[in-house]
């Protein structure tokens, strides 16, 4: 377990959750991920040219896996291209896919309630969208990457706002991708061509942005998703340059983390110890270091109990951290 400490904060590296599965217990490309009641989380899987997995699998934090919805196609229940998930106050799953241009809403155990959503560039209407979050009243805000903008609807799917459109300028975007809500209700959204976070209110009002193009500490290359924790530390995932960068509610980097997966996760750790011929193969490698660090980090959530849960696109897995609120150094010089 690896422990930082840094400008009065702590965090602890806690565990790994996944193993690279085309169904079942596992996850394949996960490109976002919700936390539910009783730490239950709900993980969209994408797939390749080659394999068809389209899905939400549903587990806990200890890695029970609970089971899975969804499949390939366009019928009810059914995605092509899922990429973003998030749940109401009823526990509802809500789930965007970016080539249907629409919202999928199932109960908690993953049966089809509705759907809605109709392509195009209209108030109300969808154009590839990516990123979604609910606010405490019960609306939610969903990004779009080709009209560059984000709308607000009910949670019914009835148009209440939008704002935005392609450029560089205060609140214009070039392809946003995710997107969170802090207690205050402002909107913090990843505007991953610009390099960049951008802050409203919950109007759309622009109040500020964060972020320098490059890929040294507190630098990002597109950001694929961003959260805010209850004291407003701002978390994103750099896609591009493979970590996970903090900063504080004015902007201000705090730490930066490449992922620390030194240990398998329990399902890989029981695949492996199944299969004589994986751990001679292990055993052959020198250094497993590059097995630990994320490779394009795509979605990060924060529970209520602070503990920072980011998705590991092409190592299939969800690597969590710790946010610590009573950490105590011991005392060694007794």
């Amino acid at each position: 377990m690896q422990t930082v400490t840094v400008r009065g904060r702590v965090y602890n590296y806690s565990h790994t959750i996944g193993i690279n599965t085309l169904s079942g217990r596992g996850f394949r490309y996960p490109a976002d991920l919700a936390i539910g009641k009783d730490g239950v989380i709900y993980v969209v899987n994408q797939t390749d040219e080659f394999q068809k997995c389209q899905r939400i699998t549903i587990a806990t934090m200890d890695e029970d896996y609970l089971g899975e919805f969804g499949g390939y196609g366009e019928g009810d229940g059914e995605f092509v291209w899922p990429v973003a998930v998030a749940l109401d106050d009823d526990d509802r799953v809500y789930v965007v896919d970016e080539w249907l241009c629409r919202v999928s809403v199932f109960d908690k155990d993953g049966t089809f309630i509705t759907k809605w959503g109709t392509p195009g560039k209209e108030k109300g209407e969808l154009n590839s969208p990516g990123g979604l979050v609910f606010d405490r009243d019960g609306h939610f805000y969903v990004t779009e990457e080709l009209n560059h903008r984000v709308q607000k609807f009910t949670k019914d799917g009835d148009y209440v706002l939008g704002w935005g459109s392609e450029g560089e300028a205060e609140g214009e975007f070039r392809r946003p991708w995710g997107i969170s809500i802090d207690n205050d209700g402002d909107v913090y959204v990843a505007d991953w061509h610009n390099d960049r976070i951008q802050k409203f209110n919950p109007n759309g009002d622009y109040i500020m942005s964060f972020g320098t193009s490059g890929e040294g500490p507190g630098e990002i290359k597109h950001p694929s998703d961003v959260a805010v924790d209850s004291d407003g530390d701002v978390y994103v995932t750099d896609w591009w340059n493979h970590k996970l960068e903090v900063y504080d509610s004015s902007g201000v980097h705090i730490a930066s983390f490449r992922g620390d997966a030194e240990r398998l996760s329990k399902w890989a750790r029981e695949f492996v110890d199944a299969n004589p011929d994986y751990i001679k193969a292990r055993l052959r490698v020198k250094n497993h270091e590059p097995e630990w660090r994320f490779n394009r980090p795509c979605a990060v959530q924060i529970s209520d109990d602070g503990k920072v849960l980011v998705a590991d696109n092409q190592r299939a897995r969800i690597q969590v951290y710790q946010k610590e609120y009573d950490w105590v150094d011991p005392q060694f010089n007794l």
